[in-house]
């Protein structure tokens, strides 16, 4: 399995197509109308696409060299491998990258897990560069700003929820980059993620806990 199925188009298996389907995607995919037509405004000035839920010709399974402006590394996630069903659990480590889609407050959200663990249970495993989530910030009246801690915290929260990290023990650490974005991550944030998202298994109760961060970030 060289991606992984519900990465790339939703959770529901369509004949033909493993857990990958565009049948909910519009026509015409550009960035332009994508934004304008389907993305989903999560809470107030936060849009988000998601390969979780259908992907765009433009997301899913990437190289290094496909980037135009190189990714930076937010961190390393160690968690419980949601993607596929297995027979019993099996932890994974994936790396997370931001990265800016053609406008500088249109982030892309990249992901790579790691086949360590991995290899000998889901089979012909490689490992990629996975565009699974763009988040579109809009800041009225606001030129250029640089993202900051409150921002990345809650695309992190997007991430995690859509990678289906909401059950106890399904996140068991969180370790931040030393690069400048990973230092704008709090100790508090990190440390807490192993429980944060436990039971938020609706975009209702992911709406409610981005508003209730947004007091402590």
């Amino acid at each position: 399995m060289k991606f992984l199925m519900s990465r790339f188009g939703g959770h529901s298996v369509t004949i033909g197509k493993g857990k990958s389907s565009d049948l909910n995607l519009p026509e015409d995919q550009s960035l332009d109308h994508m934004l304008d037509h389907y993305a989903q405004e999560i809470i107030p000035n936060y849009f988000i696409i998601s390969s979780y839920d259908a992907k765009p010709e433009w997301m899913g399974s990437l190289k290094w060299q496909d980037f135009p402006k190189k990714p930076v590394k937010i961190g390393t996630l160690e968690h419980k491998f949601n993607e596929v069903f297995l027979q019993y659990d099996v932890s994974a480590t994936t790396d997370i990258y931001i990265t800016y889609h053609h406008w500088s407050n249109v982030y892309a959200i990249i992901i790579k897990t790691h086949k360590y663990g991995l290899e000998d249970v889901v089979h012909q495993y490689t490992e990629s560069f996975d565009y699974v989530l763009q988040v579109f910030i809009r800041r009225p009246g606001i030129e250029n700003a640089k993202l900051n801690a409150k921002e990345l915290e809650r695309i992190l929260l997007i991430l995690f929820y859509k990678m289906n990290l909401v059950y106890e023990d399904d996140i068991e650490a969180f370790t931040p980059s030393k690069t400048s974005l990973g230092k704008l991550i709090s100790e508090d944030f990190y440390k807490s993620l192993p429980t944060t998202l436990v039971n938020v298994d609706s975009d209702d109760k992911l709406i409610q806990l981005l508003k209730q961060e947004s007091n402590h970030i």
